[in-house]
């Protein structure tokens, strides 16, 4: 597991929420990122960062709204 410091997390938080304008929210907690978006701009976040990250978790489900979580 990759352990990123408050700075380096609010840092990825800017660049996505800057390069992906559809996110809807982003909640931080010690060790992780959890990105909330529609279903297409989640698809095209978990493209670029499965490529560089090995701790990205994909989730869409019934019972709560899709999300990726980010492991730091």
């Amino acid at each position: 597991m990759i352990i990123m410091s408050n700075t380096l997390q609010d840092e990825i938080i800017n660049d996505l929420t800057n390069d992906f304008p559809n996110i809807t929210d982003i909640k931080k907690d010690e060790h992780s990122l959890t990105i909330y978006a529609d279903d297409d701009t989640l698809w095209e976040i978990f493209d670029v960062l499965y490529k560089g990250m090995d701790d990205v978790e994909f989730n869409m489900g019934k019972d709560e709204k899709s999300h990726i979580v980010i492991k730091t």
